[in-house]
């Protein structure tokens, strides 16, 4: 597969949930392909995050994600998923009759996003958004919604609770965020900036299987559900 910059992916397929997953074949592999790409001058920009593949993996939360929206009502629900990659939470949502939008900024989403809904015959409108930085935008293009899911998006040092608020914006009244975690250092001092903006969290855990994980090892996902 071609990417939008140039370089061609390696890919293979994944069978998660029933679903037919298209992804990269191994990250390690593409950021070589990108570091070759970019040569040895401009090597900043094969880990940059508008031009690295990590989207392009089926990562581990975002299928503990999924196995836990299985248990969510969410038919007739507007959903907003941030940062969704390979999407597999939107698709989860879709075919259990929720109004999803999939959104993340990577230039190369939506190859991977048309194959897969492709492959499994069920289709949701993606937007391109950096959640960080287009709030207003967002709420005055999109509305707001039910449920904004997300997994592993906790990543960044910045400001816990400049993440809480930019998330927090995208609800309707009544409104849940739903977001998995591996584990990350940086997950307690996002809840307490969520319980200072008055949100209280539900916790539970996932676990997802080797053949579904990238490094082919169980893991536990942590599950966050956060409500007024």
């Amino acid at each position: 597969m071609k990417s939008n910059h140039g370089f061609l992916y390696q890919v293979k397929t994944i069978t998660a949930l029933d679903f037919e997953m298209t992804s990269i074949r191994d990250l390690d592999e593409s950021i070589d392909t990108l570091c070759e790409f970019f040569g040895e001058e401009d090597q900043d920009n094969s880990l940059a995050e508008e031009y690295c593949p990590y989207f392009g993996v089926l990562w581990e939360a975002g299928v503990g994600l999924s196995q836990y929206l299985q248990n969510i009502e969410v038919k007739g629900k507007k959903v907003l998923e941030i940062g969704c990659g390979l999407a597999l939470p939107s698709f989860l949502v879709t075919r259990n009759g929720g109004e999803i939008i999939a959104t993340d900024f990577h230039a190369d989403v939506p190859l991977f996003l048309a194959e897969n809904q492709k492959n499994n015959n069920l289709f949701f409108p993606y937007k391109v958004l950096n959640w960080r930085d287009e709030i207003e935008r967002t709420k005055t293009d999109l509305g707001l919604f039910d449920l904004v899911i997300g997994s592993d998006i906790l990543y960044e040092s910045q400001h816990p609770l400049q993440v809480a608020k930019a998330l927090i914006a995208f609800l309707a009244p009544k409104g849940k965020i739903i977001l998995a975690d591996p584990g990350r250092a940086y997950i307690q001092k996002f809840i307490t900036s969520m319980n200072d903006c008055g949100y209280k969290e539900n916790f539970t855990t996932q676990i997802v299987k080797a053949e579904l994980t990238p490094k082919n090892k169980q893991r536990d996902i942590y599950i966050f559900e956060f409500s007024i």
